[in-house]
């Protein structure tokens, strides 16, 4: 392993761990809403939505995930891609599909095991839907919403060269670029 290659794989892991890092302060705050916006309305004594926990949660987490749309920018800087409609299309799905996971643990714990009480619904869609749900979204956010490069090369953002397989300058998918000494 050459020495380059070694602190080009360091500086990737801590950008990863920067990105989890920043990407958990803001799930951490979406969480307290989500939290508590699902026991006001749910458990509370003013709970419009008592007795109806996954009206509830989806209402909560709806308001979570605008939250953190809203808070992407700081997470994701420099991964943004300029398709805000096709990005938001994305971060929509990969909530959606946290969402459902809460869903579905919520609906597991009321009718397949019979515990319907505030501390039953809390672990299952704050415990272990959430915490599934938030792996689920980290790895879609990752992957799939959030893939733009930062710009490599001399600095100026305009000069980034397209990624193979990533993205081009406007924010739409490029094919990949096969080197001269490859090509046929």
């Amino acid at each position: 392993m050459t020495r380059s290659s070694g602190n080009s794989l360091t500086q990737r892991l801590v950008a990863l761990i920067k990105e989890f890092t920043q990407f958990g302060m803001v799930g951490a705050m979406a969480y307290v809403i989500d939290v508590g916006l699902f026991n006001l309305v749910q458990h509370s004594p003013a709970g419009f939505l008592s007795g109806h926990p996954n009206s509830a949660q989806l209402l909560a987490s709806s308001i979570a995930t605008v939250f953190s749309w809203l808070n992407r920018h700081w997470t994701y800087r420099g991964r943004t891609r300029k398709n805000v409609a096709r990005e938001a299309t994305l971060f929509v799905i990969a909530n959606l599909g946290g969402i459902a996971i809460s869903q579905f643990c919520l609906l597991f714990t009321h009718h397949v095991l019979g515990l319907t009480s505030p501390l039953a619904d809390n672990i299952a869609a704050y415990v272990v839907g959430f915490g599934l749900g938030t792996a689920f979204r980290f790895i879609f956010y990752h992957y799939i919403v959030f893939t733009g490069h930062k710009g490599h090369g001399t600095g100026d953002p305009g000069s980034a060269r397209p990624v193979a397989g990533g993205e081009g300058a406007d924010g739409d998918d490029v094919e990949p670029q096969v080197p001269a000494a490859v090509r046929p």
